[in-house]
Parts: C-alpha cells; structure tokens; sequence
C-alpha cells in the first residue's frame, strides 16, 4: 500500500464510460473504479473501504493561481476590513454620557493566564530520568502520534493531570456521557500572544484498549479564544516582512505534525470545526493580511468540510487547498500512517479549487488544437436549402435568437415552418410558449398540415396520420401558462422539466410583449429587458438550447410623409438597444404584397459567430399549406408568378402515403 497512487499505477486498468477499472491493490479485486474527470477512485467490493484521488489530479491549474473561493470577485472578510468599525454606535443621550463605539479587538485585548492556572502545568523536559507520571504519560501519547519530544518541548507543550468533559469518559473505552468530567493525563497546549500565554486547552492523552480518550477541557480568561500558535507570524517575533505561506488547521495536535514536518507557519482555528472564524481572526487581520498564501489543510470529515469552505469563504483568494490520502481523516494521520515526508508531499502540492469562470490556455489545449485541423462542431442544414443557409447555419452550442418584423409580417407563420423543418428534417426538438396561438390543437394540427404539405388533411384516415402525430409527440411540447405567471424564472423552470423529458434544443417565445418583468422606480424597462436577455442567453447556452423570442418593433416612423415605413434593423426593437447588444442572431421577416410579385423577405441582421455563415437576405415563396421554398431573386419570383414551374416541396416529410 502507498500513501498515494498515479494513474500509471494501474497499466492494466481498462475504460468503462467515463470511468477506468482497474485492481484494487488493497483487497485484489478488480472492482476499483477510477473517474477520468477528476481523478477520484473507489474500491466497490464488499468489506474494502481503499478509497481518494490521483495525484495527478492534485495539482491541476496549479500554476495559474486562479481558484474559486466562493466570494464574489475573490472578496472576502479579510479584504473587505470591518464595515462600520470605528463609526459611533449610538447617540449621546440628552442627559449627557458617552456615546457608545463599537471597535475591533487587538492582540494586546488578550489577558495573560493567572498565576494560579500557570502555576498546574508543567513544561515537558527531555530527562531521561524522569519518573513523573504525566511527564511519562505525555511522551508516550506524543510518540505513538509520531511527534518528536524536541519538537514539543520547541512549542511548549505541558502536561498536568485535570477535569477534561466531552468524548469517551472511561479508561475502558466505553462511550459514555461525560457530563461532569473525569481527571485524566493531559497535554496543555498553551497558547501565546506576544510571548505571553493567553490560553490552554488541555486533551487527555491517556492510553486505553481502542487507543486514547478524546476528552478536553480549556481556560481562557478572555473570548474569543485566539487561534492557536497565532503568535508564529506576529511581526514583532519574525524578520520577514511578508509570509509566503501560512498554514491552516483545525487542531493543535496538528500545528504539532507541521511542526514536526517543519512549517514554522500553522495555525490552528480556536474551537475545532465550530469556530466563529469572525470572531477569532479579528484581533490578527493586520498580521493576516501579511500572509501571501494560505493553505487550507482540513479534516475530511463533514465537519471538517464544513470549516474548509467557511475559512475559503473568510479568507478569498489566497487560499490553497489539501487533498488527504484515503482513509486519513487528518494531516496527523498522515504522520502516523506514512510519516513526514508525505506530510510535506501534500502541502507542497497544495492548490486552488477549480473554478469554470477562469478559462486558461493549458485547459483548452486539446480543443484549441481540434479548432485548428477543423475539428468542431460546423453547424447544420436548418432545411431549407442553400440559399438560407448562407445566414442561418446554427450549432448545437445554444444562445439567444431574436426574430422581430412589422405586424401581420408571417412571423409566428414563417417559425412554424422553420420548427416544422429542424424537426423532421434534423430531429431537433422543439418547446414553444406562443401567446399568438391560443388554441394548440389548432396549432399543432397545422404542423401536421406542413409535416404533410397540404392544406386539406380531411381525406387522410386516423391510421395514416397516426404516425405524424406520434412523431410530433417525440419531438415538441407546448407550455401553457395557467398555473405561474409568465416571468423568466416561470418560463427557464418549465423548459428545465420539459428538457428532462426530452433533449430539447429550441424554446419558441412568441411574443416577448405577454412576459411579465418586474419594473419599477429602481428597475427601468431597459434594465429589465437587459436582465431578462441574460438570463435567457446565459440559460440556452448552458443547456445546449436555442431561445428564439419574437420581438416587435418600436413605431416606425414614416418616410418622406408618405405612408412607407422605415425599414426595420437592429435597433428598431421596441424597449431597448440590449436586443441588439446581446442576442446570437437576429432576423427581421417582411412580406411584400404587390401586383407582380408577393413573397416573404428573411433579413439576417445580426450573425455572431461569421466563421459558419453571414448576414445576408432571403427571398422565399409561401405555398398553400404554409411551407417556404427560398428563391434566388425578384425575377425569379415574378417570373414564377407569370407561369413559370419552379422546384416546390411539396412531398410528406414523414414519408406517409399519400390517399
């Protein structure tokens, strides 16, 4: 067995999924699985706990300096200082007084430990002739935890036999309530602030069947208590001006293992995994805030999870993190289990957590190369033909879709066909919440009229069209909002069910104007739409989705007093220049109705990504039952107009027999 393990430590491991199997080399089976995301390995044959991670995944991004802390823009309490501190907490009251201030703690706010309490413990000696019992007793404990007796001596530990309460209240190991306490062998670890002692927590340490008793007990005669071995970067003890690396713990049994291992710079937290770390730090900021780094070294229990994500919380940026051998609960274990060399292997490969919001070269590098020989995702035929592909030739990468166009233009029209077509032609699937078409039988049966290509469907026996309807079952659902109103989060929530049923890849808005945004002295209708946009573009682009929202514009105005409108672009939306700003592609659809020619107009306004096609027109030609065959030209079109037969398509999508 090895304290860690590579992933070159099981060439005959073979792939399964997203995951490696490979023999455990704790039991010999071959039931440990490995992930290849994250390196994390498990042992799944009964009675064999062997489980952690990779070393190879220990220091991922570890170069970059880049984590997630989990504070806004790497903020945290330590950065931001004490709000309010220093500024009056009340006013004088009319009788006179003084007002009341509320102030931080500084180190000099700790009171020494009485004379009394000093006077019990004894410092530990290295005699070789001493008989004392708890000089004995200490000494054992401390070398089966595999701490040397210079290295307590070089931190001051104690001994002293006292009342400890809490864990197993017995010398037989029995687990008992300790309500009231025993007397037991200790060791007092006691704490200094400017070379003064300030506080003690004593741990028992004597030796029972299963190990030895966890009981503790502590005096402090000031609160908060500071942490441990905090004295350890005070500037008046040290030279350096700033501390590279400070250590983090959660116990001061293991400010004694780094000791041992030699970091001169640990600290533990006051009271375990229940420290109020705002509390405890207070007094120290300016002695912190001297720290360059600080590495998190935790339990891996869930308290001890609980008080890593806190002190990331409380500290930002600079921290880096532990990952522990499997089966060690704590950086000691690691010292007894392995010694310390592993010890200073582990902090040594401290790092920040991953984050996705940081997007590094070294990451991307197999995509980026992929890029470069042409291997990514090209895009598709939305199945019109090539004409229209020129404009609109999207990806399964998801966004924001804007079409917008005058009243009465065929936009709910021309996106019915447009659906109709990425449905039985690239197996897309469609969600749509249209306002425009109250009634969905009439809606749905008409994507069946265009499934078709016919305009009368009355010959057709329930057994023909059974499939068509079966298919569009598979492929589109509608949303109804009877139950929550219309607002983006109502709307993201229902797409999120219906995208669990199926893998949905485009979301029909029609109209944008029935959805309900919060507005208001402090939330514009700018600000709104903005908010709205975002969080629809952030959604698609997260799950693959494209959000297509109808959009009309704002009232054109006339040209040259005649009763021609204005022609329509980016920035004739009604309610802000956002649409523009932030959506993937726009498209306006016009409808021109004259005596020599009628067709329908697709202007692409807008193409975000220009590699996979450009802004351009489209001229199309509506038959009977709905469908758009593109056209090249005008002349094209008028000359199909005065007789002239031209390619239609005209043929059942679904491949039905025709009656």
């Amino acid at each position: 067995m090895k304290p860690f393990y590579y992933l070159s430590d099981f060439p005959e491991r073979r792939r399964a999924g997203k995951n490696y199997i490979a023999e455990c080399p704790k039991c010999g089976k071959k039931h440990l699985a490995i992930s290849r995301d994250t390196g994390l390995y498990c042992c799944f044959y009964a009675g064999c706990d062997f489980h952690g991670k990779l070393k190879d995944f220990w220091t991922e991004r570890r170069s970059t300096g880049w984590q997630d802390a989990g504070s806004p823009a790497g903020a945290s309490p330590m950065a931001k200082g004490s709000a309010g501190k220093g500024e009056p907490g009340g006013m004088a009251s009319a009788g006179g007084g003084n007002a009341a201030f509320e102030v931080s703690m500084i180190p000099e706010d700790y009171k020494r430990l009485s004379p009394e309490v000093i006077a019990k413990i004894k410092p530990l000696t290295d005699d070789p002739e001493t008989s004392d019992t708890g000089q004995l007793a200490a000494r054992r404990y401390l070398a089966d935890m595999g701490i040397s007796l210079k290295t307590a001596i070089d931190a001051r530990i104690g001994c002293l036999v006292h009342r400890c309460f809490g864990g197993k209240d017995s010398k037989d190991g029995k687990d008992k309530k300790n309500a009231a306490g025993m007397m037991y062998q200790c060791i007092a670890y006691v704490n200094y602030i400017n070379g003064q002692p300030v506080n003690v927590k004593y741990r028992s340490c004597d030796a029972t069947a299963s190990g030895y008793t966890k009981c503790w007990s502590q005096d402090s005669p000031t609160t908060p208590c500071p942490p441990y071995n905090i004295d350890c970067i005070n500037p008046l003890l040290i030279a350096e001006e700033n501390i590279p690396r400070l250590i983090v713990t959660e116990g001061e049994r293991d400010v004694l293992t780094l000791r041992e291992a030699g970091y001169p710079y640990v600290i533990s937290v006051p009271n375990g995994a229940a420290s109020d770390l705002s509390k405890g730090f207070e007094a120290f900021r300016p002695w912190l805030d001297r720290v360059q780094e600080l590495v998190i070294c935790g339990d891996s229990d869930l308290p001890g999870r609980t008080l890593v994500k806190h002190l990331a919380d409380y500290f930002g940026t600079r921290c880096l993190f532990t990952v522990l051998p499997g089966g060690c609960k704590d950086i000691s274990d690691v010292l007894v289990a392995y010694g310390a060399d592993v010890v200073r292997e582990i902090i040594g490969s401290a790092c920040p957590h991953r984050t996705s919001d940081i997007i590094t070269v070294s990451e991307r590098a197999d995509e980026i190369m992929n890029v470069l020989n042409g291997n990514y995702d090209h895009g598709y035929d939305v199945g019109y033909g090539p004409l229209t592909d020129r404009v609109f030739h999207p990806t399964d990468q998801g966004g924001l879709i804007i079409a917008t166009g005058k009243p009465n233009s065929g936009k709910t029209d021309f996106l019915n066909d447009l659906t109709c077509r990425l449905m039985a032609k690239t197996g897309r699937n469609v969600c749509y919440l249209s306002f425009e078409v109250p009634d969905k039988n009439k809606h749905m049966a008409n994507l069946i009229r265009l499934m078709l290509g016919k305009v009368n469907t009355a010959a057709y026996t329930r057994e023909q069209l059974q499939p068509i309807v079966s298919f569009l079952d598979g492929h589109m659902v509608h949303l109804d909002l009877h139950e929550v109103s219309p607002t983006p989060a109502n709307i993201i929530e229902r797409a999120e069910r219906v995208k669990r049923a199926m893998p949905l890849k485009y979301l029909i808005i029609d109209p944008y104007l029935f959805m309900e945004m919060e507005t208001g002295r402090y939330n514009t209708e700018t600000q709104a739409i903005k908010g709205m946009l975002t969080q629809m573009q952030a959604w698609g682009r997260n799950n693959g989705v494209w959000v297509i929202i109808v959009a009309h514009p704002r009232s054109l105005k006339k040209l040259n007093g005649k009763n021609e409108l204005e022609e329509i672009d980016m920035y004739t939306i009604s309610g802000s220049a956002n649409w523009a700003n932030l959506a993937d592609f726009i498209f306006s659809i016009s409808r021109i109705e004259e005596p020599d020619r009628r067709y329908t107009r697709l202007d692409m306004l807008k193409v975000r990504d220009q590699d996979l096609c450009r802004t351009g027109s489209v001229l199309f030609v509506r038959q009977p039952c709905g469908r758009y065959d593109e056209r090249e030209s005008e002349e094209q079109i008028m000359t199909e107009m005065q007789g002239r037969v031209l390619d239609k398509d005209r043929l059942p999508w679904m491949g039905l027999v025709t009656p």
